[in-house]
């Protein structure tokens, strides 16, 4: 097999695994999903079983219900993790995947233990690391379910204190009053429940609590791919970098593609000579990737 031919057979092989890449993250955003709305449900099932004979959950109930938010957090945190560290091996081994027949079963081992390694270890810029987005996005939906819960409970209890002191003096009850009253009903607040666990906008990112594990699941899907797929690419005999490409999707104009575009090393537009030079990813929840660039494919500088 000729240099050129066993180039062309890895550059096929990377469009592929890139193509299952996305798939992987598809899947993985449809199976977060899923789990945020088993939590859900069960949490609406503690708030229903704890409504009052009115259907109304009151403050005497409202610690039981607290408590459960928590359990449920828990256990789906637990369901996620193992989800996405499962993907995220998935995605190593697809980073891999082109350069098998041209590396040794040895190396191949490494380099998806060591991409796997990585990300799980990795310092963003913000100084987080995996395990503490994991727990950040816990403590969020514990907090916002809780706050949420707590604000309807207390705001109807005042509203069936207020329509019981109307009711009494034989007056009609104001409509904020009812309004608050009926907040406090479980089936309001199950409903809310869902909603925020799946799409509801959060005030803090403008989209639902499954949003912030669904962004995790695809950067982090990515970084293993990517990690996986460069260390391969660098072992592989007649590599001379990697090209910085854009996703077909590339939504609109950003850092990315600058580096696709910059030509720093004389090597061509978006090509770098080694890892450390590489500036992908550019940011979190890209899509967009890198091939691997031979040296009979780099052009002598003028």
């Amino acid at each position: 097999m000729t240099p050129q031919e066993r180039a062309a057979k890895i550059r096929a092989a990377t469009l592929a695994a890139v193509e299952h890449r996305n798939h992987l993250v598809r899947e993985a955003e449809a199976e977060v999903l899923e789990v945020y709305k088993q939590a859900a449900e069960a949490i609406v099932q503690h708030i229903e079983a704890a409504g009052d004979g009115d259907g109304r959950l009151s403050l005497s109930n409202l610690q039981a219900v607290l408590t459960a938010v928590h359990t449920q957090i828990k256990e789906m945190a637990s369901k996620r993790d193992t989800l996405l560290f499962d993907r995220i091996a998935q995605a190593a081994q697809l980073g891999t995947s082109p350069f098998k027949p041209h590396i040794n079963s040895d190396a191949v081992f490494a380099v998806n233990h060591s991409a796997v390694a990585f990300v799980r270890g990795f310092t963003a810029a913000d100084g987080l690391q995996l395990s503490d987005r994991l727990w950040r996005m816990n403590r969020g939906a514990v907090e916002n379910l809780s706050d949420h819960i707590q604000h309807a409970v207390i705001h109807g209890e005042s509203g069936f204190e207020a329509m019981m002191r109307s009711m009494g003096k034989g007056e009609g009850v104001p409509h904020d009053v009812a309004q608050a009253y009926n907040a406090a009903k479980t089936g309001a607040i199950g409903r809310s429940v869902r909603e925020l666990m799946t799409g509801a906008p959060d005030p803090r990112n403008g989209k639902g609590v499954v949003y912030q594990a669904q962004r995790v699941f695809n950067t982090e899907i990515m970084r293993a791919h990517g990690e996986a797929y460069m260390s391969s690419a660098f072992d592989t005999d007649g590599v001379a970098g990697v090209k910085f490409n854009l996703s077909p999707n590339h939504p609109k104009k950003d850092i990315c593609d600058t580096h696709a575009s910059a030509d720093l090393y004389n090597l061509g537009a978006g090509v770098y000579p080694n890892r450390e030079s590489c500036p992908w990813p550019a940011h979190p929840n890209t899509f967009s990737y890198v091939t691997a660039v031979f040296d009979f494919e780099i052009e002598p500088a003028s």
